[in-house]
């Protein structure tokens, strides 16, 4: 057998006392989950892999009466002379199959799972997407090129600038208002001595200083009026979808939702109710488009390139649950502002205190093998060995105590939430009705027992 090491390295192999296995060994087959369903034994292991299912997980470590130990398998070994891979934390590996559904499902379930992807948010957006996007690029230049001279039509269309000045309108569009009379506001002054068609008219846009029409925008509103009769109906079915997750998350809060916005009193009055569902159903309706199903996630930590619809309703979420937009923040500085901003996080970062987790981890994983050596010497009568494990094992114990309370520091700093703002998480203020504020943190602490042997 051979034995890891702390630091990553394995022990030269070494013979198992015959003695030692007589009395504390039996000879066992490994098998799969499927194979050990039903059946109970004094100890189960079991290889945890990435493509482990939750169900499967949880057959296999409910098998023993004694003790239940999960060998996760955290990445791949390198080979002789690289540099050792980067391995995954263990807690990330069991997370990753708690949150990934299992595909093992009955009949039943497929059948509601199907029904609930056909009217889902999601696979709705994507067809609006695909019945509204190929006519709104054209509709938007011809409206351009009917207010503007012959000569000048021919050189906007041949303007590099001309896709910007689309995604900006069609942001615009997104955002609930008539591109149409935008179009005509732009357009109004005459474009004499112009170098860029598009540069002016994105110019002007920016000028307008549109107004935030908040999270209150139906997609009815954001479909246009000459746009095809199956996109107002899609429309129609994603308002549908979010005026029944609102209901839903307002009779029934999520952690991710009580977290930002807490919990309606039971006496809150129907006006408090319906912006809590109306916010709720913002947040809902990007979190199901964006397949967020983590129930402590509110919004994705970065914005989606490439899929304006997705990103408008990840910021509409953002501005529904008084998130901070740092994004958004850090974009409208000046470079004075951002060089303050950043000489401050560095300030901070110094005298922030150090992350133990990694360090904690190890030291109790060294305890957990401290005390199974001390086991093994007082089974092999070896009381001299099993002295030396067990003053080791309490040496590790008192060093994991003082990581421990290291570790409980660094989760506290900073100790006041930054300026200008909560920090994203936390929750809003209390509203005035009193109505109740129910927190759920969005971490913890690393969970140490999958390191432990029990």
């Amino acid at each position: 057998m051979r034995r890891r090491e702390l630091d990553g390295t394995w022990t030269a192999p070494f013979l198992v006392p015959r003695a030692y296995l007589a009395g504390s060994a039996e000879l066992d087959y490994a098998g799969n989950t499927h194979v050990g369903q039903g059946r109970t034994v004094d100890t189960a292991h079991l290889l945890v892999t990435g493509t482990l299912s939750r169900r499967s997980l949880y057959v296999g470590l409910t098998r023993g009466r004694e003790s239940n130990t999960a060998h996760i398998v955290t990445g791949h070994t390198a080979p002789p002379g690289h540099l050792p891979y980067a391995q995954a934390l263990p807690e990330s590996v069991v997370k990753a199959i708690m949150d990934r559904d299992d595909a093992d499902l009955s009949a039943t379930e497929q059948i509601r799972l199907a029904q609930d992807w056909t009217g889902g948010t999601g696979h709705l957006l994507t067809l609006w997407s695909a019945a509204v996007r190929p006519s709104l690029y054209p509709q938007i230049d011809e409206q351009i090129k009917a207010r503007l001279t012959e000569a000048e039509a021919w050189r906007y269309e041949r303007e590099h600038a001309r896709p910007v000045l689309q995604q900006r309108l069609r942001a615009a569009q997104l955002a609930g208002h008539d591109i149409s009379a935008i179009i005509g506001q732009i357009t109004a002054a005459p474009m004499d001595g112009a170098r860029s068609i598009s540069a002016v008219l994105h110019g002007r846009l920016q000028q307008l200083q549109l107004p935030d029409l908040g999270h209150d925008v139906t997609w009815a509103q954001r479909t246009p009026k000459d746009a095809p009769a199956v996109a107002h109906e899609l429309a129609a079915g994603l308002d549908d979808r979010a005026r029944a997750l609102g209901d839903q998350l307002a009779a029934n809060p999520e952690p991710w939702l009580a977290s930002q916005l807490g919990v309606l009193a039971p006496h809150a009055s129907p006006l408090l109710r319906a912006d809590y569902a109306r916010r709720a159903a913002a947040a809902a309706t990007y979190r199901e488009a964006a397949g967020i199903t983590d129930p402590g996630q509110a919004i994705a930590p970065g914005p989606h390139r490439g899929n304006p619809e997705l990103d408008h309703l990840r910021r509409t979420a953002i501005r529904a649950l008084e998130i901070r937009d740092e994004t958004g923040i850090v974009r409208g500085m000046s470079q004075g502002e951002l060089e303050a901003r950043i000489l401050a996080g560095e300030r901070a970062l110094a005298s922030a205190p150090p992350d133990m987790s990694r360090e904690l981890r190890l030291t109790a994983q060294a305890e957990a093998d401290a005390w199974q050596q001390s086991a093994d010497a007082q089974t092999e009568h070896d009381p001299a060995r099993s002295a030396d494990a067990t003053a080791l094992a309490r040496h590790m114990a008192a060093r994991r105590e003082q990581l421990e309370a290291a570790y409980a520091r660094y989760e506290k700093w900073p100790p006041t939430p930054p300026a200008g703002g909560r920090q994203p998480g936390k929750p809003a203020p209390n509203w005035s009705d009193g109505s109740s504020r129910s927190t759920h943190p969005s971490s913890s602490k690393p969970t140490l027992e999958a390191n432990r042997r029990p």
